[in-house]
């Protein structure tokens, strides 16, 4: 039996490379998350801005561990080995920010050494950190890193990639990195080389400094809250990717190693299906039985949560999948909290306004309502939601166009109106109707180069595919070939 755990350890080496791979050839360009677009004009707030230019550390500063002083209009951090974290904390919680600072490396004890951004640490220090490392070799393989500090004091290195140029010693680099939720953009001299959707969120955590084995000195600080991520993608910005059941092209679809394929191949949204157990709990499943995607037969609805959880959903796929488990809701949006990742949610299928009750509070329960949008085929599901939960995003998913697509996303108060291709190409101009009234587009099941030119050229939002991975690296060409 292959586990989960054993998945992920196997995979890693093959699809982070490629992931890294991805996020070098993006340099130069802004993928949106659902449309975003940083650095949206006057409705960012710059939250701390520092220049050192006192003669103490600026105040609500704590030096946690090692040496840390303001001098001649720098702050200088020192750890004294390898062995040392230094570190100092400041700032407030931000779920969207942007951290950015001037360092220079003063002296290393080798090219392997350090400094980082603190993107959310306790005011404390205390584990678990994420961070956003650099080291002073910043053109090796792991030259920049985006890694977690466990509360067992130990590193989970998520993703690296190398800079463009040698930080080296003596010289200013000016280094950031973009925080939207647990997505995040690491920036070298205003390019950027790496993206990542695995930064874990707290309920409380700040900004920090970091420093290892080197002295390392700061200014210019700015920290920027940015703006709740728009939807509609801002003009120049790549279409974002929707993995349809995760990466189901690579992984048996709607389990935790589909939806790992689908994090570590860089998809900026997850999509899974949703149905209730006989015993009521929601669990993540698309047809009306087991019988396609398990060793099991039977309607989902006929049989209980218990029953569900001893079921095979990875052998259909391919050998290795064996083990792989129909997952709770709870136990996906775990996993997406902790591991990283957005959940674009389909309630399929007949539903009662409990039924979505509870769908809601197990969303609440795992503290994803800023990670989860939800759609549907059914008006009344969305409607359901809409009063439960009016801070959720709204999709009308539509294998037809409706005769007033504008009118009914305005009744329903959608976010975004997400037809199939074939239908969307219909009336390929409707999509410019519904961005004139706010509405995004987000397109459904599309795995083809030649679609995705289509909807491109068409200015759809957001693309549902099998192949994330492929979009992905569709979209950077496009975006190269067209400014070339």
């Amino acid at each position: 039996m292959i586990t989960t755990r054993g998945f992920k350890s196997r995979l890693r080496g093959r699809v982070l490379a490629g992931a890294a791979a991805t996020g070098l050839a993006l340099a130069g360009t802004l993928t949106p998350v659902l449309g975003s677009s940083p650095a949206a004009g006057d409705t960012n707030t710059v939250v701390v801005s520092e220049d050192f230019s006192g003669s103490t550390l600026p105040s609500g500063w704590n030096a946690v561990l090692g040496e840390w002083k303001v001098e001649k209009g720098r702050l200088y951090g020192t750890s004294v080995n390898s062995g040392q974290l230094s570190r100092i904390t400041f700032g407030r919680h931000l779920t969207n920010f942007r951290f950015e600072v001037t360092a220079r490396f003063e002296s290393v004890q080798d090219a392997a050494r350090w400094t980082a951004l603190g993107l959310d640490v306790a005011a404390d220090g205390s584990t678990p950190w994420s961070i956003a490392t650099m080291r002073s070799g910043t053109t090796a393989p792991n030259g920049l890193e985006f890694a977690q500090r466990t509360t067992a004091n130990t590193w989970n290195v998520t993703d690296t990639a190398p800079a463009p140029k040698t930080a080296g010693t003596g010289k200013d680099v000016r280094i950031a990195a973009e925080v939207r939720g647990n997505q995040a953009r690491w920036f070298f001299n205003g390019t950027e080389v790496m993206r990542t959707t695995r930064v874990q969120r707290s309920l409380e955590g700040g900004q920090a400094l970091l420093v290892n084995g080197s002295t390392v000195s700061f200014d210019n600080l700015k920290i920027t809250e940015l703006p709740s991520p728009a939807y509609i993608r801002a003009r120049g910005d790549a279409m974002t990717v929707i993995a349809h059941r995760g990466a189901s092209s690579a992984a048996p679809e709607n389990t935790l190693a589909s939806d790992e394929v689908a994090r570590r191949a860089g998809a900026d949204w997850i999509e899974n299906d949703v149905q209730p157990t006989k015993d009521g709990v929601p669990v993540v499943l698309h047809d009306t039985t087991v019988n396609r995607t398990t060793n099991g037969s039977g309607r989902i609805r006929d049989l209980t949560s218990t029953e569900v959880a001893d079921l095979d959903a990875g052998s259909w796929f391919a050998p290795m999948y064996a083990g792989q488990r129909v997952p709770t809701l709870a136990a996906q949006l775990a996993d997406l909290r902790t591991r990283g990742g957005k959940l674009l949610l389909e309630i399929k299928g007949a539903h009662t306004r409990e039924q979505v009750a509870t769908i809601i509070q197990t969303v609440r329960d795992q503290d994803m309502a800023d990670r989860v949008f939800v759609q549907s085929f059914e008006v009344d599901h969305l409607r359901y939601v809409r009063e439960l939960a009016p801070e959720l995003p709204l999709g009308l998913l539509r294998s037809t166009l409706d005769t007033d697509p504008v009118a009914i996303a305005k009744d329903l108060k959608l976010t975004s109106y997400n037809p199939s291709e074939a239908a969307l190409m219909t009336r390929p101009d409707i999509v410019k109707d519904l961005h004139a009234a706010g509405i995004a587009v987000m397109v459904w099941t599309v795995d083809s180069p030649a679609s995705w030119q289509r909807l491109e050229a068409a200015g759809i939002d957001g693309i549902i595919t099998n192949r994330p991975a492929e979009l992905l690296g569709w979209n950077a060409a496009y975006l190269q070939t067209r400014e070339d």
